[in-house]
């Protein structure tokens, strides 16, 4: 027991005591003057007790108003805020304990804040979209990453339900399923019915701390992947067909042979058998090429190459095809061109398939030119290949350098054209560092025209 609280449990047993002995001596001979002595130090003593305990009321109320003051400043979240007492105070004990919840509370609550921050930061950086709902589907969480990919335009979307934010029937229906069974579903999705543009969705439980279970939302864009194994199908597709083709040509006619040995028809039959076995052999050179080129294991020789020697080389060996489809070839470079940086056989190849394909895609009486491009900049070097052809359709265009693209697959296959040409040309071009564009209107022809590094720079 504390001894201000003593003296208030005793003080009633003293003045009792006191009186009663007072009395007592005041009743003995000659005893009235102690009891007065008695009574006054009595009364003195009382009010001296009275005084303390009036001082400590007031100290007490003070300490009381300083405590809940520095409550309530804690509970708006100042944890700065401290409790200080005199010594003296009785409550000075239930302060220095306040002050040490107080700073055990701040360490905790700066952990968390550091938490939040990293946490927000790993959101933030995120490519893929995260939504967390509670168990009612209401969003409480989502980063910036998942407005884009899912297609939200309602911000902010916190605080709203998922459909409401998400309009997708086979995501909320998921959300359902995955609530009850506590499974994980992924759905593949396309917002706003963009068929190029896919969106792995993978939805999974998760418990919520009051009870219930919310789901986590997580959000990818697979368009590329998607694209890539579309493309390797129809790689796969196309390699098949164009193998098939003349497999089978050849196959029927060793058949024939076989079934009729005419020396006339066989040696018909063997030439035709010889140039199907060609243009075999020339498709699976050129998938070689590019094989090696993708893996990074064809040999470059670079260095300077003279762009006009190079194409006039090309356009010779390309003059007799030209001249059997009655077409123009024109040679409009300069007799001086900066030297570029490259490697002499690739670059020969990318010109021959550029010349190639306008001489197969142009009608006859068409012109072929070949010409230096407009200046690009000071470190760049073009050359243009131009022609009066049958042209690309616009919405093709950005197909022209994948794999056996063909604007017209008759004439194409008619010449011997592996469809792999413009898929090489590119595939050079990065190799060298430089690019090629294509400008081209239906029934007016086609422009391409290759951009390569000064040799030197």
């Amino acid at each position: 027991m504390k001894p201000a609280t003593a003296r208030q449990f005793l003080a009633p047993l003293v003045i009792g005591a006191t009186l009663t002995l007072a009395v007592w001596l005041a009743a003995l001979p000659h005893g009235r003057l102690e009891a007065v002595i008695l009574l006054v130090l009595a009364w003195v003593w009382t009010l001296r007790l009275v005084a303390q305990m009036r001082t400590q009321q007031s100290f007490l109320a003070d300490s009381i108003v300083q405590l809940q003051d520095t409550v309530q400043r804690w509970g708006s979240g100042d944890l700065q805020a401290r409790v200080y007492l005199d010594h003296a105070d009785p409550l000075d004990q239930l302060a220095h304990g306040m002050n040490r919840v107080a700073e055990a509370l701040k360490e905790r609550t700066e952990d968390l804040e550091q938490d939040k921050e990293r946490l927000e930061a790993i959101l933030t950086s995120m490519a893929n979209g995260i939504i967390i709902l509670n168990h009612g589907l209401t969003i409480t969480l989502i980063n910036q990453a998942a407005y884009p990919l899912m297609g939200i335009e309602t911000r902010p979307a916190l605080g709203r339900h998922l459909l409401e934010v998400i309009r997708d029937v086979a995501i909320d229906d998921a959300v359902h399923r995955v609530t009850q069974t506590g499974d994980t579903e992924t759905v593949l999705w396309s917002p706003h019915d963009i068929l190029d543009e896919v969106i792995e969705v993978t939805i999974a439980a998760l418990k919520q701390p009051s009870g219930g279970v919310g789901a986590v939302l997580v959000a990818r864009n697979v368009s590329s992947q998607k694209q890539v194994e579309r493309m390797r199908q129809d790689f796969v597709a196309n390699v098949s067909h164009e193998l098939q083709t003349p497999l089978t040509i050849i196959r029927g006619f060793t058949e024939t042979l076989q079934d009729h040995p005419d020396p006339d028809t066989a040696r018909r039959f063997i030439q035709l058998i010889h140039e199907e076995s060609t243009r075999m052999s020339h498709l699976v050179d050129d998938l070689l090429v590019l094989s090696r080129m993708e893996h990074h294991s064809l040999p470059v020789q670079m260095g300077p190459v003279d762009l006009p020697m190079l194409i006039d080389s090309t356009l010779v060996k390309l003059a007799s095809r030209a001249k059997a489809a009655e077409l123009i070839l024109d040679n409009q470079m300069p007799s001086y061109v900066p030297m570029v940086a490259g490697d002499a056989e690739l670059l020969a190849e990318v010109f021959l398939n550029l010349v190639a394909n306008a001489v197969q895609y142009t009608p006859a009486g068409g012109l072929i030119t070949v010409k230096l491009a407009s200046k690009a900049g000071d470190d760049l070097v073009g050359i243009a290949v131009q022609d009066t052809g049958i042209g690309i359709p616009a919405a093709e265009l950005p197909r022209v350098f994948e794999r056996f693209y063909r604007v017209d697959r008759a004439r194409s296959r008619a010449s011997g054209g592996t469809g792999l040409g413009l898929a090489i040309v590119k595939h050079i071009m990065e190799l060298h560092q430089g690019r090629i564009d294509v400008n081209s209107q239906v029934g007016q022809g086609s422009c391409f025209t290759v951009w390569l590094p000064r040799f030197g720079d």
